[in-house]
């Protein structure tokens, strides 16, 4: 089971799962059977953590399949691929700036501990990319958060899709010369000459295409406001 699974535990919204199973073959007979297995009578002896499990389930499911159908239908124009592109070059800057606050974070630490600090010997320090649909606090943003969007958001392990880490000792990665960062184009991304050419992030790889991280559909991600990423650091002792 995903280790991550129970963010998305949640009581479903059974309206959003009729509303996209009805165009589906069989799809509300299955929201019956799904509804049917989350339903817990007064005499059932169920634990809590049970009971939510079958929540987080369901809603997995749900996102599975609406990001499956959302993908065999989406196109890549070019305007969609233009997005997706500003979107890795985005993700390009937001990594070179995590570097260059790593280089500023060591010096710091390397004086502190030059100065007798001991306390500060054995650091290690780690950022990642985060992204918040509601880090942009306005009418528009607030529109497009729901239920829906909550837990895509909740779900995806933006610890996992790319993080960058360095100790006491050790010199910060250059994501521009590191090769663990971007993966050669393949597949359907051989088509274009940008991917061909520069590869592609891991975090935009692994927010595409790893269900395990990411329930995002390709219309999500393209929509997505570059300007909701941001850098998180954590220093530990």
């Amino acid at each position: 089971m995903n280790d991550h699974l129970m963010r998305i535990a949640f009581p479903v919204k059974w309206e959003v799962l009729e509303n996209f199973y009805k165009d589906i073959d069989g799809g509300l007979e299955k929201v019956k059977r799904i509804k049917k297995s989350c339903k817990i009578e007064q005499d059932d002896h169920v634990f809590y953590e049970e009971h939510e499990l079958r929540y987080a389930s369901v809603n997995f499911e749900f996102l599975y399949d609406r990001r499956r159908k959302l993908n065999e239908e989406f196109v890549w124009t070019e305007e969609n691929l233009g997005k997706l592109i500003r979107l890795d070059q985005h993700i390009r800057k937001l990594e070179y700036e995590m570097y260059q606050k790593f280089i500023g974070i060591k010096e710091n630490l390397n004086s502190l501990v030059a100065q007798g600090f001991d306390i500060f010997k054995e650091y290690q320090v780690t950022g990642k990319i985060e992204y918040d649909a509601m880090y942009i606090d306005d009418e528009e943003h607030e529109r497009k958060k729901d239920w829906v969007s909550g837990l895509l958001q909740d779900y995806a392990n933006w610890g996992l899709l790319d993080w960058f880490t360095f100790g006491d000792g050790d010199e910060p990665d250059d994501p521009r010369e590191n090769e663990d960062y971007i993966f050669e184009a393949w597949g359907r991304w051989l088509k274009y000459d940008y991917f061909v050419k520069n590869g592609m992030t891991h975090y935009l790889c692994h927010l595409l295409d790893t269900h395990e991280w990411s329930l995002y559909s390709y219309s999500d991600i393209v929509e997505m406001d570059p300007r909701c990423f941001y850098l998180d650091y954590e220093i530990s002792l």
